[in-house]
């Protein structure tokens, strides 16, 4: 089947609900992250073990799930497979949102939610980059998905803001329910705004419908989308962590207050956002290329430049931490935006959600592998807890961060693993069409 033409005006407003969608979304998906969920598990009487095993169930199932649906999304269409999931997620964000109904049962309560909230984020997902690959136009992708990730993370701080005061005044059950009849209203309006977003790819009826394992094994064969798949895991690995450890220093050793470190952490979400802005300029106008080169250097730098503090006094160190958080965050900002724009311009005419859930996968596994990874070096205590460099001393976070940042310049040397590198992604993500 032919892919479908959208006007001038249906592209502006597919792009328009584009972008209100994720930010619905975050409305619910956003309490995980800023600690609303765990506070709410807390204040339940769930216990601290249990509470770390429930929030690991929305990434162990978009592990176990995302493909499968993926499978589905390109056989019976992303929008189908995707509302249905949206119905799943309206149920369970409501479900969680009746924590205290029984208080024999209410931990059972959010776990059943979580869990069909969970289902939710993996059937949407799966379908998501491939729905929107044929909207946005390849010549003004960076600016898009700039607009798109500055848009709904400037929504992710004020909620989180607002949360963090609401709770700050009364932090009972009743509270936290409230937030998430919120999540689920946000949710019940988001199922029609998707369903606005149009399907310019449906799937094509076809006499002979090959296995999952079949559409696997052609999807990785596709050598520019799983070199690209390695790259970014590669990348992920060596530096996702690297905010943890720089949190974990700033704490246990350089002995900073919860104050100074969130704001310090909030100076790299405004690098963040102005690596997103700046960096869809970039791509639109120089390719993909020049981001992923630059940004990948200014990642090793920063991580280095972190280490480089014991040579700075006391008096200008938060100043120059700043510095070195705010690069760390513009770098990474603009390097999503060249991951996304890369992504939608390797993508294979066929099964095109079974290829992005797969690249989905191999990057979130190199982001938590880069978390786990120093936990297992700490906890097998093979590194010394204090390293002296010219009568400075250096901690075993440092030595770890020291070992990532050698690792993301060696790294120089896999770029060619990206497609726009070699010229092989599409004309738009490489810079070939100059605005």
């Amino acid at each position: 089947m032919p892919t479908l033409i959208l006007s001038p005006i249906e592209e502006k407003a597919a792009m328009r609900n584009i972008i209100w969608s994720q930010c619905l979304a975050i409305v619910a998906l956003g309490t995980v992250g800023n600690g609303t969920l765990l506070l709410y598990l807390t204040a339940i009487g769930t216990s601290a073990v249990r509470t770390m095993i429930y929030l690991a169930i929305l990434p162990l199932t978009n592990a176990a799930l995302l493909l499968p649906a993926a499978f589905l999304a390109d056989r019976y269409g992303k929008k189908r497979i995707g509302q249905i999931g949206l119905t799943v997620g309206i149920f369970g964000w409501g479900i969680i949102s009746l924590g205290s109904l029984t208080e024999d049962y209410s931990e059972s309560l959010v776990v059943i939610g979580l869990i069909l909230a969970a289902v939710c984020s993996s059937l949407i997902g799966a379908g998501w980059f491939s729905l929107l690959s044929p909207i946005i136009p390849a010549e003004t992708r960076g600016r898009f998905f700039s607009r798109l990730r500055l848009t709904f993370s400037l929504v992710s701080l004020i909620l989180s803001i607002s949360y963090a005061w609401i709770l700050s005044v009364n932090s009972s059950v009743m509270v936290y329910e409230g937030i998430y009849a919120l999540a689920t209203l946000a949710y019940i309006i988001r199922w029609f705004v998707y369903r606005r977003i149009p399907e310019l790819e449906p799937p094509e009826r076809k006499t002979d419908n090959p296995s999952f394992l079949r559409v696997l094994l052609k999807v990785i064969r596709n050598k520019n989308l799983t070199a690209f798949c390695s790259y970014m895991f590669l990348l992920g690995l060596f530096t996702a962590g690297s905010m943890a450890l720089f949190a974990m220093t700033e704490k246990r050793v350089l002995d900073f207050t919860a104050t100074r470190i969130i704001l310090l952490s909030n100076v790299t979400l405004v690098g963040g956002m102005f690596g997103m802005f700046l960096g869809g300029r970039i791509v639109d106008r120089h390719g993909t290329r020049l981001v992923f080169a630059a940004c990948h250097i200014l990642l090793a730098f920063a991580l280095m430049g972190f280490l480089l503090r014991i040579f700075t006094s006391p008096a200008v160190l938060p100043f120059y931490l700043g510095s070195i958080h705010f690069l760390l965050g513009g770098a990474m900002g603009a390097i999503g935006i060249a991951m996304t724009t890369e992504l939608l311009g390797v993508l294979p005419k066929e099964n095109k959600s079974v290829a992005a859930s797969m690249f989905i996968i191999f990057q979130t596994s190199g982001v938590a592998l880069s978390g786990l990874i120093p936990a297992g070096i700490l906890k097998a205590n093979v590194l010394r807890d204090i390293w002296e460099i010219g009568g400075h001393q250096l901690s075993s976070f440092d030595a770890i961060l020291a070992g990532y940042s050698l690792m993301t310049l060696v790294l120089v040397a896999t770029l060619g693993l990206v497609p726009s590198m070699l010229r092989k992604s599409e004309p738009a993500s490489l810079g070939l069409n100059r605005l």
